[in-house]
């Protein structure tokens, strides 16, 4: 009997591969396309359909904008109130998409569920982990690092040892033209308008949305913004400053002030993350290479506390400076050991 997988399918190149794949290593696939955002999705949708009737493999739509909006969008745009900068994909990987697989999956009585990231299940002494995949450029291991890890032993990844030119390869034999060609998308799924359009709608009325000052380190006032929510830490374009190079490097939502600094890195950090994830148990004292954001440079920390609720580390070298609400990700070699949700942080010096 063959064995069975559930696949996520986007409408997109890298889903259709995977299910491509899976069905050459002899997996009996179904595909199913979420409609989550409650923008128009029809062609998404109606792409994905096309592609399981290609490959031959059973497919339907299912309806998870309740709880997308439940667990992402109100979340979102909760986080963006307060200044901070949340990761949409971060948010919708455990509590949504993987979950709805997972729901799916176990009514259907499918053991495994696959999606088209670019990451890896390895096995450590302690178990199923997330490592990178074998594309820098593309890895999202970053992106997965909330998923629980009893999940882990029931999760395929096909893309993991896989290069993007290598996947588009594969496509060119099977699938249409037009899945070959198809660009990635830029945009988050749930704003085809643009992420600035979507929040500006959303939180006109907030504090966050109307002007301000901007001041350097000294106090001075240096220039207007246009809402705190349009900024990011560590941002550098569009701020529109005379003198540059300028980086944001804090908001003050009492009020209203953006804070900016010619000084794109920190001497250290002191780094403070809500909502930690243990893959490995991770001890005071024990260093690992952090990533602050989705395809940022990793830079060196040491853990100074870690419980259920909270996690401190602090930075070996120069940091750059990081954002509330991104988050901390703390990788030994290629494998994801933990992270959690950065709060606040502070410069300090370096630890020896």
């Amino acid at each position: 009997m063959k064995k069975k997988v559930l696949v996520g399918m986007s409408g997109g190149l890298d889903s259709a591969v995977t299910s491509l794949l899976l069905k050459k290593q002899g997996y009996e696939v179904v595909g199913v396309f979420f409609a989550l955002s409650g923008a128009d999705e029809s062609v998404a949708e109606r792409q994905a359909a096309d592609l399981a009737q290609k490959l031959d493999i059973k497919f339907e739509v299912y309806d998870g904008r309740e709880l997308f909006q439940k667990n992402v969008l109100t979340k979102l745009l909760s986080a963006y109130e307060k200044g901070m900068t949340p990761n949409p994909c971060i948010l919708c990987n455990p509590s949504v998409k993987f979950k709805l697989l997972f729901f799916l999956a176990e009514q259907k009585a499918i053991p495994y569920v696959a999606t088209g990231h670019y990451a890896r299940i390895v096995e450590e002494e302690s178990g199923p982990a997330i490592a990178r995949g074998v594309d820098e450029k593309k890895d999202q291991s970053y992106m997965l690092y909330r998923l629980p890890r009893e999940w882990l032993s029931s999760i395929v990844f096909p893309l993991g040892d896989l290069r993007k030119e290598e996947v588009r390869e594969i496509a060119k034999s099977f699938l249409p033209e037009w899945v070959v060609q198809k660009k990635e998308s830029q945009d988050v799924c749930f704003a085809p308008e643009g992420l600035d359009d979507f929040l500006n709608f959303h939180l006109s009325d907030k504090k966050t949305c109307q002007p301000g000052s901007i001041m350097d380190e000294s106090g001075k006032e240096i220039g207007t913004h246009n809402g705190l929510w349009r900024y990011t830490i560590g941002q550098r374009k569009g701020l529109g400053l005379p003198g540059g190079p300028w980086f944001v490097v804090s908001k003050n939502i009492v009020h209203n002030i953006l804070r900016v600094s010619r000084k794109k890195e920190l001497s250290s950090l002191r780094i403070w993350c809500e909502a930690p994830v243990m893959y490995r148990y991770l001890t005071e004292g024990a260093f690992y290479m952090a990533e602050h954001r989705y395809r940022t440079r990793p830079f060196s920390v040491m853990i100074e506390s870690v419980t259920e609720q909270a996690m401190v580390v602090r930075g070996v070298e120069i940091c750059p400076v990081v954002a509330p609400g991104q988050s901390l990700v703390l990788y030994n070699k290629d494998v994801v050991c933990g992270g959690g949700i950065i709060i606040s942080s502070e410069e300090v010096s370096p630890c020896q």
